[in-house]
């Protein structure tokens, strides 16, 4: 493409050339001398890497495109308790009018839609307009979910996202900007879904709050809200770049993982790298294992350098994640020099880089996820939850979900958690789902019930998919217990007789945007008996109902809160071995992102026409590459 391309300037030039050289000619002047084009790409420095990875595509190339991508724009946030507002600049008004009628509300032909203007929604004080923004991850596929941040915008009046829901939203870059929200069109992903506040606020009411509280309460994220439209590749930009070389990296990755799709030279200086499906979003593994792959994988080549390895790896100080990486990357040809260290207790670094490597690779005596097992059981072990994240990576097998279930007796509850979220995720038979929706096809959250006989542990997610999970015994709400929130609307308490509970939920009347009562009814509340086992209380709140019963309406970081103010006040017990038990309430830390978004003031309003940050090419479009271009 490119040749071709300088093929026909040239022919433009040669042509221009005769012609000013005519009218020098006329004019009596000599023709200016020929320059050469520069070069379309700009060579990089050698890099300098160890001797034993001499060789590597990591020595030939950088890793690019691995920063995340903002995409944005503003979307409706309902079902508020009358916490909402919709004061937002002109355009963004009239976007949102256009977004809604798009929907078909106010039509005369969708059922039911005629009485729901645009204005009507506006002024209702259970809606808001809100800043949506998406991080797209480095290497995400098409159809893959990521996480969803939503803001309340400047000079809004919203005191709380608490409760609410996003409607479906394109997701564009710069599709956030007030000035010109219709600017931007091509839509790189979509997103929807409940909005996740800070569990420590999530019951606040408080229209007067200031500080941590309203910053809190203002923003919050849509976990796995967003879904990508478009796959965004990673990056291998040549040190030096030529044709050739791309295309040898381009080959070599694609027999080393047996994938056509898997690498694509898009020119004489970047090659795209598309992680596979089956590394679930984990791009930090797969790139890493990609660039320590040696360009040469003749099988005496590679036993010899397996064997180099091992040596390389008994060095003081010895980089031995690279070094893993490498072994790795050589496939089962480092199978037999990997064989005497997997067990090697003088070295339980060298040990573990040992048996993480071969137990990617696919170590069919089972001899390294077994070390691995071992390593992760024992509490005293350095790598114990590096251990346990490697046998979460490999494939899910019978073998290796039956080594993890062993896991959740540990003492340890950070090895607890992570093996039954890698349980969990592999779908495994010890972890017994329940999703809990507000209607079909509507999950809120997926509540796990897994068995073992550790301490009483509750367990709740804060990124990725929404999960609550009770491990160990079955807690209950001790009796008698009295508990209000939300201004004295919700109550639980024990019922006269018997052990069972009774919920209370009164929803505040709605009002429109001037603080008058709405012409919508208000529903009638909310009243229902159940046990106290923990597990059918979390799953009455987030909407299940039996019989005939008005159903409960929280959301996921409302039943958080909910769990979390029982909690504190301990009233979630475990009877285990004829004793009480409090139940510990462990909430996922939330990752730096989501941290600031809880921490922050407000948007960024000093920002011009309030764009996003600019400076780098769109890395998603053909012409992503340009920004390499001299």
């Amino acid at each position: 493409m490119i040749q071709s391309t300088r093929l026909v300037f040239g022919r433009a030039a040669r042509s221009c050339c005769l012609l000013v050289g005519i009218a020098g000619l006329i004019a009596g002047c000599a023709e200016a001398p020929h320059k050469a084009p520069p070069p379309l790409w700009v060579g990089r420095p050698e890099k300098k890497v160890p001797d034993f990875m001499r060789g590597t595509i990591f020595e030939k190339v950088d890793l690019e495109n691995t920063d995340p991508y903002p995409i944005s724009s503003y979307g409706l946030v309902v079902n508020l308790a009358n916490t909402g507002d919709s004061t937002a600049p002109t355009a963004v008004l009239e976007y949102m009018r256009k977004e809604m009628e798009k929907r078909g509300m106010g039509s005369k032909v969708v059922p039911n839609a005629e009485y729901l203007t645009p204005d009507r929604v506006l002024h209702d004080k259970r809606v808001a307009i809100v800043q949506v923004t998406g991080l797209l991850p480095p290497g995400v596929r098409q159809g893959q979910m990521f996480d969803v941040y939503v803001s309340c915008l400047p000079n809004n009046r919203t005191t709380s996202l608490a409760g609410g829901k996003l409607w479906d939203t394109e997701l564009k870059k710069d599709g956030a900007n007030p000035q010109n929200p219709f600017g931007a069109v091509n839509v790189y992903g979509r997103a929807d879904g409940f909005v996740f506040v800070n569990p420590a606020y999530a019951l606040n009411r408080d229209p007067n709050a200031r500080g941590a509280v309203k910053a809190s309460l203002r923003n919050g994220v849509i976990m796995e809200g967003g879904v990508a439209v478009f796959d965004r590749p990673l990056f291998l930009r040549l040190r030096k770049p030529q044709n050739s070389v791309a295309r040898a990296i381009e080959q070599r990755l694609i027999d080393r993982f047996q994938d056509t799709h898997i690498a694509q030279a898009e020119n004489e200086a970047i090659v795209q790298l598309y992680v596979p499906m089956h590394y679930n979003g984990d791009w930090e593994h797969f790139s890493q294992l990609a660039m320590h792959v040696y360009m040469e994988n003749s099988p005496e080549f590679s036993a010899a350098r397996a064997r180099k390895l091992v040596t390389a790896a008994m060095q003081p100080g010895a980089p031995l994640e690279d070094i893993s990486y490498c072994w790795e990357g050589l496939g089962t040809a480092s199978l037999p020099a990997l064989a005497p260290l997997i067990s090697d207790e003088k070295h339980p670094d060298v040990a573990f880089a040992a048996a993480r490597a071969a137990a990617f690779i696919g170590d069919p005596t089972g001899a390294a996820a077994a070390a691995l097992l071992q390593m992760a059981r024992n509490d005293q072990h350095p790598f114990q939850l590096n251990a346990v994240q490697a046998l979460g990576s490999l494939p899910s097998s019978a073998a290796v979900n039956h080594m993890l279930r062993q896991l959740l007796d540990s003492e340890k509850s950070l090895v607890r958690i992570e093996a039954y979220k890698i349980l969990a995720r592999n779908h495994d038979g010890s972890v017994y789902s329940r999703l809990v929706t507000e209607q079909e096809n509507n999950q809120k959250f997926v509540l796990d019930i897994v068995p073992s006989h550790g301490q009483p542990l509750i367990y709740a997610s804060s990124s990725g998919i929404p999960r609550i999970a009770i491990i160990g015994t079955m807690p209950e709400v001790a009796n008698p217990v009295m508990f209000s929130a939300l201004d004295n609307h919700l109550t639980i308490s024990s019922t006269p007789e018997g052990r069972g509970i009774s919920i209370f939920y009164r929803q505040p009347a709605p009002v429109d945007s001037e603080n008058q009562p709405h012409d919508i009814a208000t529903p009638p509340p909310v009243q229902m008996m159940s046990q106290p086992d923990l597990g059918e209380v979390i799953a009455r709140l987030g909407g299940v109902t039996a019989g005939d019963e008005a159903p409960l309406n929280f959301t996921y970081s409302e039943v958080l809160a909910i769990l979390q103010k029982l909690s504190d006040s301990h009233k979630l017990i475990a009877f285990q071995d004829g004793r009480a038990e409090n139940a510990a309430f462990v909430l996922q830390e939330p990752p730096r992102v989501q941290e600031s978004i809880y921490a922050a003031p407000s948007i960024d309003a000093g920002r011009p026409n309030g764009a996003e940050p600019t400076g780098k090419a769109d890395p998603l479009s053909p012409d992503a590459i340009a920004k390499d271009k001299n």
